[in-house]
């Protein structure tokens, strides 16, 4: 962070310091230097404000004394003897700015707002249940071929993680900034919107991530879009128009509203779509602009969120054949494409999971020239609430209908892994589909080896708690 010291800490958080603190001391240390934020005392160094958060599994409160050591900023909520109980000490060191807050969490995000009101140039919000880190990617990527841009890194799009990214939005000079903006309960999007603030926003897509807690896809749906609510007058947004929830909401938005997509009706389309070379080509069309481009990653789902990338530069004003060039090397963080030494080749998207992005998945598969067979790796998907099953079976229903252009199943091989994965499996009754249900990821992997010849392509996908990661590694 730059040009913070503890004392604007103290009045970003409306915090006051406790401890012992020496009186000839205490000017000089509110003129201390913050450097950045840390909610893990593992990332603690000399300069970083420490912010002690009590979470279900560890509690940060407990690591105070050791972080103590190394920085002269720590945010706390709990009383100072409370902290000494916790982590097992008589004593904390002194001279340190023990900054109490009622809640942690709550004055991080106060410190995030204060920064980004600092903050002078386009912000660019993105939020969707599926495809939002891709997107926001892709967008950075576009943006960055222009102008210097600052952007989410990693997956810092929580409630902690958003004001933790904003918090180095003024580091260094840059003329745009993307920031990802992710929501799990209600209530979460509107207060991510008011530290973020973004003047564009995209939407991806509405999906069935945390239907859980947040009841529906219309609940999902009016979530996502209160990433529109602190926005101001000459604020936009960018809607995915092959979203028939996302498309409904054409003259209903309070702020002006572009659509994206293959839908004739989309101010921005991606026309003559097509995979040659190792490349998804694509026509981009607005107004008289016709552009190709071609995309280095896999998927018509990704030509929709590079598209939603031209369509913000495109309004920015940025040079339009810069950003296309851009896409041609982008490397994207979730789908990896790992050629190995069987001659077969991993599809490793198993980061996470939901309905669609599953579905994304196999199309994946459906669209690719493999010389062998195609199969799928398919796991559990969480947070999808009562209907958990259902949704699972769907996913299993699709891929029993999916079939290549000239008649053919899709999918030559499917195994399922996990729990809820079996309604996958059952939700596929078509022969010509071999499948395998298994609960233990070690045996899948045994079977798989014995199953995999050179010129065949597995693509593995599941909810991040399944750590399919552990299945490629064994795999590779």
């Amino acid at each position: 962070m730059k040009n913070i010291t503890i004392r604007d800490i103290l009045e970003f958080t409306r915090g006051h310091m406790e401890g012992d603190i020496d009186p000839d001391f205490r000017s000089q240390l509110l003129e201390t230097p913050v450097t950045d934020i840390a909610t893990d005392s593992r990332q603690v160094k000399e300069g970083s404000l420490f912010i002690a958060i009590p979470g279900e599994n560890v509690d940060g409160h407990k690591f105070v004394p050791q972080v103590a050591a190394i920085t002269k900023s720590i945010l706390v909520e709990e009383d100072l003897d409370m902290i000494k109980a916790k982590s097992d000490v008589d004593a904390l060191p002194e001279n340190v700015a023990y900054i109490k807050v009622d809640n942690t969490v709550a004055a991080l995000q106060r410190i995030g707002t204060a920064i980004r009101s600092k903050y002078d140039k386009p912000v660019i919000g993105v939020t969707g249940s599926v495809g939002k880190t891709t997107t926001r990617e892709m967008i950075t990527a576009a943006v960055a071929s222009n102008v210097e841009t600052f952007s989410t890194s990693g997956n810092m799009n929580s409630q902690i993680g958003v004001p933790v990214t904003v918090s180095g939005i003024c580091d260094k000079p840059t003329e745009a900034a993307v920031i990802e903006m992710g929501i799990s309960e209600p209530g979460g999007m509107d207060k991510l919107a008011s530290i973020v603030k973004p003047d564009i926003a995209v939407v991806t897509i509405i999906g069935d991530a945390h239907i859980e807690f947040l009841g529906s896809r219309e609940g999902i749906r009016t979530e996502k879009l209160n990433i529109c609510s602190k926005m101001k007058d000459n604020g936009v947004v960018f809607l995915n128009a092959d979203d028939p929830l996302l498309f409904a909401m054409k003259g209903k938005m309070k702020v002006k509203t572009f659509f994206y997509g293959t839908n004739p009706e989309a101010d921005y389309r991606a026309e003559n779509i097509y995979f040659e070379n190792g490349y998804n080509t694509y026509t981009y069309v607005h107004g008289n602009d016709r552009i190709m481009v071609n995309l280095s990653v896999l998927g018509k789902h990704n030509v929709l969120n590079s598209l939603a990338a031209m369509a913000v530069c495109d309004y920015m004003g940025l040079d339009l054949m810069k950003a296309a060039k851009a896409f041609e090397s982008f490397v994207g963080l979730r789908q990896k494409v790992i050629s190995c030494d069987g001659g077969y080749t991993i599809i490793d998207d198993s980061y996470n999971a939901s309905p669609d992005s599953m579905k994304a998945a196999v199309n994946v598969l459906r669209d690719m020239n493999v010389a062998g067979s195609r199969i799928a790796v398919l796991g559990d998907m969480f947070e999808l609430g009562p209907n958990t099953n259902a949704f699972h079976k769907e996913v299993g229903q699709y891929i029993n209908n999916l079939k290549s252009e000239d008649g053919s199943f899709v999918i030559d091989e499917l195994i399922t892994i996990g729990n809820y994965s079996k309604n996958i499996y059952d939700g596929v009754t078509e022969a010509a589909i071999n499948k395998k249900h298994f609960e233990d990821k070690k045996q899948a992997a045994e079977y798989i080896r014995g199953l995999l010849k050179p010129g065949d392509v597995i693509t593995l996908k599941a909810s991040n708690g399944m750590k399919f990661s552990e299945l490629v590694e064994l795999l590779k």
